[in-house]
Parts: structure tokens; C-alpha cells; sequence
């Protein structure tokens, strides 16, 4: 997903077909050649389901070099939707299938304690909450590896425009169980974000804080796209709820200035990264946001990516925690 762009997707497409057609034929037809017994049916009914989302996400992203430039970029969406889908369904089956659980760990890395630890009866894994009167619901990762004995840091990642939180979540999964963060992805109310998800969003995290002991000196604030250009703005407005913010492939929307932000930024932790090819936002804008952000006295990271175009460069995601982790506790500044 991070070297999408439109003059190296047909390439891709073809690459995938030509690493991944083989195995996966020959999965789905061992998968077809050993029904299950009765014992195993709720095991194997899941595993085809997340197989299938994954053999659905392969068919609309390699049928892409056939289809019409309107086409196209409906079928990168919904692949990446299915590949979130498959990523849910493995999740669930990771424990008894080694490979999908060494998938969701960085490598090097192993969580702080084993999944089977007592976690003082508190839901943890992956968890769905319906929409509020703030927002359009969201999505919660919690390390299974979670003991209320220790404040965990919260990684709050906003999606793009015509996003969810459901699929994005994913794109945080493997650093929040690797680093011990919990991590929640919400879902905007309508299609993108808007002035009542900065409501939203205090609504959740206190949420959070009920159920979960969350330190809330170390909350990150993240997002892709109008997930980062409303990152700074919910943000900026808020220096005293997110410890720092890092938007990905966003803007600075006009409102911050009305708003009164820009004499916010002042000392504020920001990670900001563009790609040199975005096209839908031009990286000229990029680099008027950091001269902007310097300007006001931001304590700013800018990463300039040559190769990014508009999608979210997920290597960056060790770096942007290491970067979090090195910022002074909120008691020391």
C-alpha cells in the first residue's frame, strides 16, 4: 500500500499477480479438499471468511490494469477495505495458527507479557463501539497482554476522507501490540471530519480512561489525509489533552488561523510527513504547513518522503513512536 501511486499501480498489480496467483490457488483448493470435521466447522467457517476477504481484496486490486481510469481507484478502496476484513478475521485465529501471531509483532519485538496474564477482567483485544451523538463510532485495540497496574500510552488515529475507523485500525494494530499501547481508530460521523468529532473525540478518550488506565500525559494524536489535516486542527485546539500530533499526507486547514491555534503551537510535538508525489495534496502545500508551523514555534519533525504519493507510509509508524516515546513526560516540560 505505501508505494501506491497511479504510475506504479498497474506494475504492482501485475507483481502481485504474478508472486501471490500460485499460492494463493493452491490454498483455496486445499482449503476445498478438507471439509472440516464437525468439532472444527466454527474454526473453519471463520478462516474462510478472512481467507475470502483476502482473495476478494487480490481480485479487485489485480483486475486494476483492465479496468477504466474512473474504475480504478474504487477498486484500490475496496481492496484495501478487504485486506483490513482478512486482517480481522486472522486476528482472531492467530493463536492457534503460529504465523498470523507472529505477523501482528514487530520484529525483535514480543509483548510485555504473555496474552494469558490476568488483565483484571478488562476486554482486550480488538472492540467495536456504535456511534455516539459525537461521532460515528470506533474501533479499540487493547493489548491482551493489558494489566491495570500500568498506565498505557493511547494512540488515537484518525482515517481519511470516506474512511472508517474499523479498517484503519489495522494500520496501527502490530506497533500498539508490539509497544504496549492501546489504540483506538473512531469513525467519523458523516463522511469526513468536522467541527462535532473535536466533541467526539474528548467523548471517547474519556470513555477510554472509565474502562482502561490510560497515562494521560502520553496521548498521540494521528491521522492520513483529512484524517491529518484535522489531526492539527483538533489538535492545536487542544495542547493540553495530546501530548503530540502526527499528521500524514494532510493540510493546515484555514480555520486554525481563525481559530487561534497558531499562537497554540507554541512548544507543541509534531511529526508531520508528506510524500514528494502526492497528488491530491500537492507537496508544496507540505512544506507551507512546516514553514508555517516553525514560524509559530512548533517543535516540529518534518519527513519529506521522495517516493510517497497519497497513501499512508506505514514504515513511518516505528519512527513516529520512537519520536513519542523521546518527548520529556508532560510533568517535565
Amino acid at each position: 500500500m505505501e508505494q501506491l501511486s497511479p504510475d506504479r499501480i498497474e506494475g504492482l498489480a501485475n507483481d502481485t499477480v504474478s508472486r501471490h496467483r500460485g499460492p494463493l490457488d493452491e490454498a483455496r483448493a486445499a482449503l476445498s479438499a478438507a471439509p472440516p470435521s464437525e468439532e472444527l466447522r466454527a474454526f473453519a467457517l471463520r478462516l474462510a471468511g478472512a481467507f475470502d476477504a483476502a482473495w476478494t481484496a487480490f481480485s479487485l486490486f489485480t483486475s486494476i490494469p483492465t479496468a477504466s481510469f474512473p474504475e480504478r481507484i474504487p477498486r484500490v478502496l475496496g481492496a484495501m477495505h478487504h485486506v483490513a476484513s482478512a486482517q480481522e478475521g486472522f486476528y482472531a485465529l492467530r493463536e492457534p495458527l503460529t504465523p498470523f501471531h507472529e505477523y501482528w509483532l514487530l520484529p525483535g519485538t514480543r509483548p510485555p507479557v504473555a496474552e494469558t496474564r490476568k488483565n483484571d477482567g478488562a476486554a482486550t483485544g480488538v472492540l467495536h463501539v456504535s456511534a455516539g451523538e459525537h461521532h460515528g463510532g470506533f474501533s479499540l485495540y487493547v493489548p491482551e497482554a493489558y494489566t491495570a497496574e500500568r498506565a498505557c500510552p493511547l494512540i488515537v488515529a484518525l482515517h481519511g476522507g470516506s474512511g472508517n475507523g474499523r479498517d484503519f485500525l489495522w494500520t496501527w494494530v502490530r506497533e500498539a501490540k508490539s509497544l504496549g499501547y492501546i489504540l483506538v481508530a473512531p469513525s467519523a460521523a458523516l463522511d469526513t471530519w468536522g467541527s462535532v468529532e473535536d466533541i467526539g473525540l474528548q467523548e471517547i478518550i474519556l470513555w477510554i480512561a472509565h474502562h482502561y488506565n490510560i497515562d494521560r500525559g502520553r496521548i498521540l494524536l494521528t491521522g492520513l489525509s483529512d484524517g491529518a489535516t484535522f489531526t492539527l486542527l483538533y489538535g492545536l485546539a487542544h495542547p493540553d489533552l495530546y501530548r503530540a500530533l502526527a499528521p500524514l499526507c494532510g493540510v493546515l486547514h484555514p480555520a486554525n488561523d481563525a481559530l487561534g491555534n497558531l499562537q497554540r503551537a507554541r512548544g507543541v510535538p509534531i511529526y508531520l510527513v508528506h510524500g514528494a508525489q502526492d497528488f491530491l495534496f500537492p507537496v508544496s502545500l507540505a512544506r507551507f504547513t512546516r514553514d508555517t508551523l516553525v514560524e509559530a514555534g512548533a517543535d516540529l519533525v518534518y519527513r519529506e518522503l521522495p517516493k510517497l504519493s497519497h497513501t499512508y507510509p506505514r514504515s513511518e509508524n516505528v519512527r513516529i513512536l520512537r519520536w513519542f516515546e523521546s518527548l520529556p513526560n508532560r510533568a517535565e516540560t
